[in-house]
């Protein structure tokens, strides 16, 4: 007899609420992962507004970085999808910060053409798992956070090349 397979636990670090949004509607019906948010469901947002605002509620002592690592420590997901700009600002500091409080968080990285490769194969040096470009979130995301939560890798094959390139370089 075998064990029932965990789904994936999967998060998302984007400040753009459209695209947030976008993500969440693709996740919810997909077999075998599990989208963490800060409310368990709509109903408890409409009937504990309190709860969900106080969590919510930017402390004023903490970073925009560290509301996310604290965020992130107290859901727990496997896989954090993460707004690849939300990086680059403050040199990777979220990154940086993810894997040193939150080591066994697999980070898939989101994008758009304006990132150049250069900053992705950073953030991957950084310790992401995984890089997808806007445009292709639709047909590869659920996919990605399958393999990544699995432990493997998720970059275009045209990269591979160049990551390669790199990793021999140092």
């Amino acid at each position: 007899m075998s064990l029932p397979i965990q789904p994936v636990t999967v998060a998302i670090a984007d400040a753009n609420r459209i695209r947030r949004d976008g993500y969440e509607r693709l996740l919810q019906s997909e077999a075998g992962i599990k989208l963490l948010t800060n409310a368990t469901s709509s109903n408890e947002v409409r009937n504990n507004h309190r709860f969900v605002d106080r969590r919510l509620k930017p402390r004023a002592h903490l970073s925009a970085n560290e509301e996310e690592v604290a965020r992130i420590k107290r859901l727990k997901p496997l896989v954090l999808l993460v707004d690849l700009n939300m990086c680059t600002d403050e040199d990777y500091a979220l990154q940086l910060s993810l894997r040193r409080e939150c080591p066994w968080v697999k980070i898939v990285l989101l994008t758009d053409d304006s990132i150049h490769e250069s900053q992705i194969v950073q953030a991957l040096k950084f310790g992401a798992r995984g890089y997808l470009r806007y445009e292709t979130v639709r047909l590869q995301l659920s996919m990605a956070i399958r393999v990544v939560g699995r432990g493997g890798g998720w970059v275009p094959r045209k990269m591979l090349g160049n990551i390669m390139d790199h990793i021999l370089t140092q």
